[in-house]
């Protein structure tokens, strides 16, 4: 089947079960996320023709409302937008503050991403001036969104003003992308005054609001994924008894599945989260978790053509199936033997089996099928598939890696510091895939994530302190990253990625000793 005709039968199911509007857009839009191209979505929104007309019914319809801190564990004043069917299209968290003056700090503003650019986001920020003036009372932001951004007018226009402008040119340390608010009300010279010491409280109740924030978030994160896996199970119920070979249903349940683990990976480093609202709370049915994995879109390639940009004479060196179908190639590859997977295999008492469940995704805590192993040629290449999202940062790194590779060689903190850039970039059904060379070593997190977990590597890691030796490096490496490619004008840097050398089959990371130092052998920048 086609995208369009795929597309068209997800639709069918969503009229067909009643599912609610704001399900059934995260549900399309987890489907067509890879889906780049004009034609494409055109042939999308074709098959879903009433929903421009029921987004903005909905969004005419909206209504906003505030609650309270409560016991059941809401923290923050809440403004919330609400749509007919009392669906939460976005919603505005504020602390308040009662030390200098009567003050609430906008901790976090949030807009559905279908419903972004209606207007839902001025309409939500109108009524948080509304109830500043109504309770006389100062508003005070954070705002990271740089001036010459079109949200940052929308603050502006509705009498948001930066700390400089409030203090006179004056600067408060560490306070440069506040922005405040100041009710008619209240006496301009007033609020000058006690801003200082306002923002001082603020700066210190930070880490707190930060927390609380976090764990908001993480709840209200916790029930979308609750939503969403409702809505999947409603419209594949009878296909996960009669049909569990559908293509369309594992790629759904699949990709629900990745997002979930990836977001289990990052509330992890969440400042002050402790587990409180635990994503065990999401159970999967047996029937969902013994589903095979269909990890890549399974779209036909009839309306897409295969799209490959990089080195050309590598290109003409490559197999024919390999540029003629690049997805069906690619996916059949064997999984690259990271240590994470090793342990895994391990623990399983065998090999991987082919293909995987949602189950092992969920046991695994992250997607093995994203790495394949490629041997051309007597040399070992890895292909990766990304998402599309990031096809113009891609495309930004690969020409800084580029720029970068006349400074392989390079030696910093003793370490022999190397490029390994993107050869290839393969466009074919929505899928992306980069191929780079293989690197004998392993991105910098899981090396320092394995020198604190795992038991063969924790003594060594006690006596010889190597993930302290492998913070300095990259440390390092960074910042002389940022003076010799200027960070402002190549921001892409802060997406790059750092592999150290590691002996993969022993896992044990490859280093030398010079005296009484300790370094790592080589660094990738990728």
């Amino acid at each position: 089947m086609t995208l369009s005709e795929q597309i068209g039968e997800i639709t069918e199911r969503i009229q067909r079960n009643g599912i609610g509007l704001r399900d059934a857009l995260a549900v399309l839009d987890m489907a067509m996320e890879d889906q780049v191209t004009r034609h494409e979505l055109s042939s999308i929104f074709h098959a879903f023709e009433n929903l421009h007309r029921l987004i903005n019914v909905t969004v005419h319809g909206a209504t906003i409302e505030r609650f309270k801190p409560d016991k059941r564990g809401r923290r923050f004043h809440t403004l919330e937008i609400r749509s007919g069917e009392d669906e939460i299209l976005g919603y505005l968290n504020m602390m308040y503050l009662k030390r200098v003056l009567p003050c609430y700090y906008l901790v976090y503003v949030e807009v559905s991403p279908s419903f972004r650019r209606l207007g839902l986001g001025r309409r939500i920020l109108q009524t948080f001036a509304d109830f500043l003036n109504e309770k006389k009372a100062v508003g005070v932001l954070d705002n990271i969104v740089p001036p010459d951004e079109p949200v940052y007018g929308i603050y502006t226009k509705l009498g948001w003003h930066s700390v400089e402008e409030v203090m006179d040119g004056d600067r408060v340390e560490g306070c440069e992308n506040y922005m405040v608010f100041i009710p008619p009300s209240l006496v301009p010279d007033l609020v000058k005054n006690s801003l200082p010491r306002l923002l001082l409280t603020l700066r210190k109740k930070r880490p707190a609001i930060d927390m609380h924030d976090n764990e908001d978030m993480v709840r209200r994160t916790i029930g979308e994924f609750r939503s969403l896996y409702g809505a999947l199970s409603e419209l594949f119920r009878e296909d996960l008894s009669s049909d569990p070979s559908n293509p369309l249903m594992r790629f759904m349940f699949t990709r629900l599945t990745t997002k979930l683990i990836g977001f289990r990976r990052r509330i992890a480093s969440l400042i002050g989260y402790t587990g409180g609202e635990s994503l065990e709370q999401l159970d999967f049915s047996e029937a969902v978790k013994g589903l095979e994995v269909q990890p890549y879109s399974p779209w036909s390639s009839g309306q897409t053509s295969i799209q490959i940009e990089g080195d050309s004479h590598l290109l003409q060196q490559l197999p024919d199936p390999l540029k003629e179908e690049p997805t069906s190639f690619i996916e059949k590859l064997p999984f690259y033997r990271r240590p994470y997977l090793k342990e895994w295999v391990e623990r399983q008492e065998g090999d991987v089996h082919s293909p995987l469940k949602i189950a092992d995704l969920l046991d695994l805590g992250f997607d093995p099928t994203r790495l394949r192993e490629f041997r051309h040629e007597e040399r070992d290449y890895i292909f990766e598939r990304v998402s599309s999202h990031f096809l113009l940062s891609l495309h930004r790194r690969k020409l800084l890696l580029d720029i970068m590779s006349h400074t392989s060689g390079l030696r910093l903190e003793g370490v022999f510091v190397q490029v390994n850039p993107i050869l290839l970039v393969f466009k074919d059904r929505g899928n992306v895939y980069t191929l780079r060379r293989k690197v004998d070593g392993i991105h910098s997190e899981e090396a320092l994530d394995q020198l604190k977990t795992s038991s063969s590597l924790k003594e060594m890691n006690r006596s010889l302190e190597i993930d302290r030796m492998i913070l300095r490096t990259l440390k390092r490496t960074r910042e002389w990253l940022m003076k010799e490619f200027d960070g402002k004008r190549h921001p892409e840097s802060e997406d790059l990625a750092y592999f150290v050398s590691w002996d993969i089959p022993k896992n044990i990371p490859r280093v030398q000793v010079d005296g009484s130092s300790i370094s790592l052998v080589s660094l990738w920048i990728a």
